[in-house]
C-alpha cells in the first residue's frame, strides 16, 4: 500500500490525503453520535405525548400503577381514589373532586386522563339548571295572594295581572265588600274564566292552609 502511495502521491500529499480521511472519519462519529443523542432524547417525549392524549383510564378498574404514572397523583392520591372507589364507588369521573386532596384545579389537570362515564359536567349542570327552575317555579306556586287584604304591588306578582288589573280588583272589593269566593274576581272587569283558572293556585281568601 505505501508503495502504492509513494508511486502516485508525493510525501506532502499522502500527508494531506491522510488528514482528509482522518477529519472525514471523525466527522462521521460526531454526527452519528449526535443522532444518538437526540433520538434518545425524544423518545420519552414521544412517549410522554402518547401518554398524554393517548391513554386513558377507566376509573372503575384502573390501579395504583397506572395512577401514579399521571402528572399530579402521587402514591397517597393514588390510594385515596382507590379507597375512596371502594367504599363509596364512582357515579361518574366528577366525584373524583370528593377524593380528599383533590380539589377543582387539581381535577381540571387530570381528568383528561379518564374515561368519561355516568353523568358528564353538561349534562349535570343541565341537570341541575332543570332543578333550580323547577324550584323557582315551584315557590312561585307555593306563594299565595290573599285577595282581600293584598295591595297593588302583591296583586302584580300574579302573572297577567298589571297595574291596571291589580287597581280594579282593589276597587271593587272596596265597593263591595270582602270577596267571598275565588270565583267572585270575575266580577272584575278584564278578569275572565280562563284567567281566573292560570291564577287560581296562587290566590287565597284568607283561610288556614
Amino acid at each position: 500500500m505505501n508503495n502504492f502511495f509513494n508511486n502516485f502521491l508525493t510525501k506532502d500529499e499522502q500527508k494531506i490525503l491522510l488528514f482528509i480521511i482522518f477529519f472525514g472519519f471523525l466527522g462521521f462519529i460526531l454526527k452519528f453520535s449526535n443522532i444518538s443523542a437526540q433520538n434518545q432524547t425524544e423518545a420519552p417525549d414521544s412517549l410522554q405525548l402518547e401518554k398524554d392524549y393517548e391513554i386513558k383510564y377507566d376509573l372503575l378498574s384502573v390501579t395504583q400503577e397506572e395512577l401514579e404514572t399521571i402528572s399530579g397523583i402521587g402514591p397517597k392520591t393514588a390510594q385515596s381514589i382507590l379507597s375512596f372507589r371502594e367504599k363509596q364507588g364512582f357515579q361518574n369521573k366528577i366525584d373524583l373532586m370528593k377524593v380528599k386532596g383533590i380539589g377543582p384545579k387539581t381535577y381540571q389537570k387530570i381528568e383528561k386522563y379518564f374515561l368519561d362515564f355516568g353523568e358528564t359536567e353538561v349534562e349535570v349542570s343541565k341537570t341541575n339548571n332543570k332543578k333550580m327552575a323547577k324550584a323557582k317555579s315551584e315557590s312561585k306556586d307555593q306563594v299565595k295572594i290573599n285577595i282581600n287584604t293584598a295591595d297593588a304591588k302583591e296583586f302584580q306578582k300574579l302573572k297577567g295581572i298589571g297595574p291596571a288589573k291589580a287597581e280594579k280588583i282593589i276597587q271593587y272589593r272596596e265597593k263591595n265588600g270582602a270577596f267571598q269566593s275565588i270565583d267572585d274576581l270575575q266580577k272584575v272587569k278584564g278578569i275572565g274564566p280562563k284567567t281566573l283558572e292560570k291564577l287560581r293556585k296562587s290566590l287565597t281568601l284568607g283561610e288556614k292552609k
